[in-house]
């Protein structure tokens, strides 16, 4: 199977970064549309007796958040795909991280998803996050899921 874009579903979590790195050993033409993608939870809060909405992080931060992001997945991209020039960073802000990543793979169409997950032992916990599990369950895509 020809990959021609590929979608990578990057946590800033220590435990996954040592399965992202697995992807160098991966032979991705240089050719491939490459798109390392983040999704910030945005948590709503409700306050006071009125109860007026706060979200958080609030809108005056997401800039800052997103420069930061966009800035490791910089780092991402030089470690793993020093080489590629078609690579996008993309940060979400979303309430529902698992459903806004699907979209986003529903709305790119990738030939590939990738999930890392964090290392744990045993066959029960090879599938040790809720989000790999979601996409595994509602991806239009195929998925590949490194531990």
């Amino acid at each position: 199977m020809k990959i021609t874009k590929l979608i990578i579903a990057v946590s800033l979590e220590i435990e996954t970064h040592g399965a992202l790195i697995k992807l160098k050993n991966i032979n991705i033409d240089f050719d491939c549309e490459i798109h390392l993608v983040h999704v910030v939870p945005v948590i709503l809060y409700a306050r006071g007796l009125h109860l007026s909405a706060l979200t958080y992080p609030l809108m005056t931060e997401r800039p800052k958040i997103e420069e930061t992001i966009l800035g490791k997945l910089a780092d991402v991209k030089t470690e793993i795909f020093p080489n590629h020039k078609n690579v996008t960073l993309k940060c979400i802000f979303d309430g529902n991280e698992k459903m806004a990543f699907c979209d986003y793979v529903e709305h790119q169409q990738p030939d590939l998803v990738v999930v890392a997950t964090r290392s744990k032992h045993g066959i029960s916990k090879f599938f040790d996050s809720s989000f790999a599990q979601f996409q595994l369950g509602h991806s239009s895509s195929s998925i590949l899921v490194l531990r």
